[in-house]
């Protein structure tokens, strides 16, 4: 008798996007009882085509735009469209706005991966964990609305040329009691360090050749033994001058992803603190805003956005938009192949704990 492949086993669950845990993504899981034969991931349910709309706007409404690539890291993301622009303007951003835009970026750093440890703990069970860390960022998201005039949504603060405005008077001392704040998730670490362990040690394990095969970046491949951040590899802005470590771990499960989404606040809050000693005074744009045009050319930008590697490809064909933009977010393949390769032969009750773990973010999958 043939064997039946494990398509016709089973039966099929999906995972989303109605549920709860699973942010507005699907993932169509093939069970024989309680144990996952195969996963396979479905997006398609936030498609607002950004890479189009971009070629019909100017770079400043680009800027604006750019927020909404990620909604939990919007500030990561202006800085990367706009170095796109400022590439191939061939301008140099003015060294105060350059301090600008990293203080802003870490910040975003900051309360993105605490949506990423509330998000988690809410996946596991632990509803006091999501509470705690949603608490802690609407700190930033104070900060934010202080600087920017917009609390989720920046309104393309960090913009081609530099930034929009200065930063307020008195802002850096409310910044450094917002981070102090944000350090006590160190606390909270060690509450819940024994229940997150027993639900995440030894589960959603991706060794390095794996992680490189699959095109993981970011926490997720640092988590699997390798110290790759372009923000040290390729230094862009003013990170080559400052100082802060790239922690890695060599697990590669679901638990030693989320340490590394602690430790990377930790480094975050260090640079911020540089970043605010080291800053001179000085003009903050080097353009002005409004319908200039793009020399004709290409630039290729990336970053180290809170979910890895984050990317730009932009053409100009010397109008006053771009020809082309293509993005290249790293929750596409941490949401797809990654995803889909961890998930099989796991249970159940393990998908939101591993899936969260890979800190997804839908809208960045499906632009």
């Amino acid at each position: 008798m043939k064997e039946k492949s494990p398509v016709e086993m089973g039966y099929e669950l999906l995972f989303g996007p109605g549920h709860p845990g699973s942010g507005n993504f699907s993932v169509k899981l093939r069970l024989d009882g309680e144990k996952i034969i195969s996963a396979r991931a479905d997006p398609g349910y936030l498609h607002r085509g950004f890479e189009k709309l971009m070629e019909y706007r100017t770079p400043m409404q680009n800027a604006v735009l750019s927020d909404r690539i990620c909604v939990f890291e919007p500030l990561a993301w202006n800085l990367v469209h706009a170095e796109a622009v400022d590439k191939l303007m061939d301008i140099e951003i003015p060294e105060r706005a350059k301090y600008i835009r990293v203080i802003m970026a870490e910040l975003s750093r900051i309360q993105s991966h605490l949506i990423w440890y509330g998000s988690m703990s809410a996946g596991t069970g632990f509803d006091t964990g999501f509470k705690l860390a949603f608490g802690y960022r609407d700190y930033i998201l104070d900060i934010f609305e202080a600087v920017t005039g917009g609390r989720l949504y920046p309104a393309g603060y960090i913009c081609p040329g530099g930034v929009r405005r200065d930063i307020p008077n008195g802002i850096e001392k409310k910044i450094l009691w917002v981070l102090d704040k944000a350090d006590k998730m160190k606390f909270l670490e060690r509450i819940e360090n024994p229940f997150l362990r027993s639900r995440m040690k030894g589960i959603g394990l991706l060794k390095t050749e794996d992680a490189i095969r699959l095109g993981a970046t970011g926490p997720v491949l640092r988590s699997s033994g390798m110290k790759s951040d372009v923000r040290k590899d390729d230094p862009y802005e003013v990170y080559g001058g400052l100082d802060f470590e790239v922690p890695s771990l060599r697990d590669g499960d679901a638990y030693s992803r989320y340490l590394i989404g602690i430790r990377e606040i930790e480094e975050s809050i260090g640079i911020i603190k540089h970043a605010l000693k080291s800053m001179p005074e000085g003009r903050l744009k080097t353009i002005k805003p409004g319908f200039t045009r793009i020399p004709e050319g290409e630039a290729y930008v990336r970053n180290e956005v809170a979910r890895g590697e984050a990317c730009i490809h932009m053409v100009s064909d010397g109008s006053e938009k771009p020809y082309r933009c293509k993005i290249r977010g790293p929750s596409l393949l941490h949401m797809i192949p990654v995803l889909e390769y961890l998930l099989k032969g796991q249970q159940i009750a393990d998908v939101p704990a591993i899936y969260w773990s890979l800190n997804p973010c839908p809208a960045d999958t499906d632009r």
